[in-house]
């Protein structure tokens, strides 16, 4: 299941992987979290500062998100 929700305003995007609940939040750098469950598995991922392209590098789900990313007309680093 992978569901993008985009909030243009915010200049943000949240990529859900999976519908489970959300144990903790890593910090990948100040653009990018990810939120896994409490046995580490991701179930989301929160990208801000879109607008300026995002770095897939790290990101669980990368390609799938690159494909969804690019349909939206945003910068895939």
């Amino acid at each position: 299941m992978l569901h993008i929700d985009a909030d243009p305003r915010a200049d943000a995007i949240y990529v859900q992987l999976r519908d489970e609940l959300i144990g903790y939040t890593e910090e990948l750098d100040v653009n990018r979290l990810i939120d896994r469950t409490l046995e580490g598995e991701p179930v989301g991922i929160d990208l801000s500062s879109v607008s300026q392209g995002v770095k897939l590098e790290g990101l669980p789900g990368a390609e799938d998100i690159r494909k969804m990313l690019e349909g939206l007309g945003i910068d895939v680093l």
